[in-house]
């Protein structure tokens, strides 16, 4: 069985080049999209955010499900050398 892996807040604000502000809306109102808002699904231990790999997953395949937002890119595409 794979290993779940945990987010904070900080982590994915850095892996979005967000502020931890942003995620922290995108948990309490959800982030903007034609179809409307989706919410990140968090769970809030103590004082602090934590976020499930499959929660983070399914948010990103919601806010572009075809690619419709190349802002949230995790990895930069690579640019050939002319």
């Amino acid at each position: 069985m794979a290993k779940i892996q945990y987010y904070t807040i900080k982590q994915i604000a850095e892996t979005f080049a967000r502020d931890p502000h942003t995620i922290r809306d995108w948990i309490n109102h959800g982030c903007p999209t034609p179809d409307g808002r989706v919410k990140l699904i968090a769970a809030k231990l103590g004082k602090s955010w934590t976020v499930k790999d499959e929660w983070l997953a399914a948010f990103e395949l919601r806010v572009r499900p075809d690619q419709g937002r190349p802002d949230l890119e995790l990895e930069k595409p690579n640019k050939e050398k002319s």
